[in-house]
């Protein structure tokens, strides 16, 4: 759906996005991760027409966004949705008049705007906030009512710009729980910017890191989170684990659900080698369950340990220094 190559961005001799390529499916929840001023929201604007990139090509169901003329680009807009961190709602309207502000503007009758406002209110969960003021609303309240406002002329593409930044750890797994309905039941391509790691993961399928204004590392997110690369691991910082000074210390990663759960046993027990865990950990995601292990063992054996996981096809690194 979302071709992008090449793509470079500057605001006068500030270079904002360098030589960006991705591709992004139509259907997909894709993530653009990084630290805060890597260029991911400029980007989000390229993408949406609303910061003209100068050079490479940016091209949304095969129509190169940067070439489109003021009243094309009005259009092309409309199947654009936007959820910002910030809500963006009219505080003195109540929720049925927000959500019906982009129908009203693009003159709908009004039997429609009743009956579309009525459905999104039941998508996104509030129906019993229609005549509520947007004041009065808690923060993932708020969100839903900006998300049900975007879903007002059945975008085909939907831009989330930090969209859960401002919202407390419940209602932030509410608003994900609710973006994953919508994607699956609409059908709607989801790009979503955000520096939190536990968002991306709870999300996306897909991720981009940007760096600098360059993407850095791209792939699915459990890809990246297995591999570790060194984009994901300067994003991260580094986490000071003691390690053996003794051996070779190495690290796996795989999925729980699809690895037998003795694994290093089984390892050790098919090799003839001893091994000492120094550090274990799960971390969930939306394809499910990663474990990931360090170990420490003999020298001798870390090459044949490596060989053994990578012929099954399990994401081995040799640990070095504090890691």
């Amino acid at each position: 759906m979302i071709h992008i190559k090449n793509l470079s961005k500057n605001y006068n001799r500030l270079s904002v996005l360098r030589d960006i390529s991705l591709h992004i499916e139509k259907g997909a929840i894709f993530g653009l991760v990084g630290r805060s001023g890597v260029g991911k929201s400029t980007l989000l604007r390229c993408i949406n027409g609303l910061e003209q990139y100068n050079s490479g090509s940016l091209k949304v169901d095969g129509v190169e966004v940067g070439t489109l003329e003021p009243k094309a680009l009005r259009f092309f807009r409309r199947d654009v949705g936007m959820i910002f961190q910030n809500f963006s709602l009219v505080s003195r309207a109540t929720v049925y008049e927000n959500i019906a502000l982009p129908m009203r503007f693009w003159h709908a009758d009004k039997k429609e705007i009743e009956q579309k406002v009525g459905e999104l209110l039941k998508i996104v969960g509030i129906p019993e906030k229609r005549n509520s003021l947007a004041r009065e609303l808690s923060g993932g309240q708020k969100q839903r009512v900006a998300i049900a406002r975007t879903l007002t002329m059945s975008p085909k593409l939907l831009l989330c710009d930090e969209a859960t930044s401002a919202l407390d750890p419940k209602s932030t797994q509410s608003v994900l729980s609710l973006l994953q309905q919508i994607n699956r039941e609409l059908g709607i391509t989801i790009i979503a910017v955000t520096h939190e790691m536990d968002v991306v993961r709870s999300l996306c399928k897909e991720m981009a890191i940007l760096d600098d204004g360059s993407v850095q590392a791209v792939g699915t997110v459990d890809e990246i989170f297995m591999e570790r690369p060194p984009a994901l691991r300067n994003l991260l910082g580094q986490e000071q684990i003691v390690l053996p000074t003794e051996g070779s210390n190495l690290e796996i990663s795989y999925h729980m659900e699809r690895q037998e759960a003795y694994l290093l046993s089984r390892m050790a027990r098919e090799l003839q080698v001893e091994f000492r865990i120094i550090k274990e950990s799960q971390m969930k995601t939306v394809s499910g369950l990663i474990s990931t292990v360090s170990f420490n063992l003999a020298k001798s054996d870390a090459a044949r340990v490596e060989a053994y996981f990578s012929q099954h096809g399990i994401s081995c690194r040799i640990l070095k220094g504090e890691e």
